[in-house]
């Protein structure tokens, strides 16, 4: 299950990553406001993914 789990994430995350700055370059480069669930999701993403990393770097050393 966990297994699943891992793999799940590695699909999603570049996805949204890639999806979210580019919707979010796009309206910046119009000039709209991004839309507040689209920062959000793209932040949490983000934090959760540098988190994850910095969680695994610590209990290596």
């Amino acid at each position: 299950m966990k297994d699943w789990i891992e793999l799940i994430k590695a699909v999603i995350r570049p996805f949204i990553i890639v999806w979210g700055f580019s919707v979010y370059g796009v309206c910046i480069l119009s000039g709209t406001e991004a839309p507040t669930l689209l920062v959000g999701l793209v932040t949490a993403v983000i934090v959760e993914y540098f988190g994850e990393r910095a969680i695994k770097r610590l209990k290596e050393t």
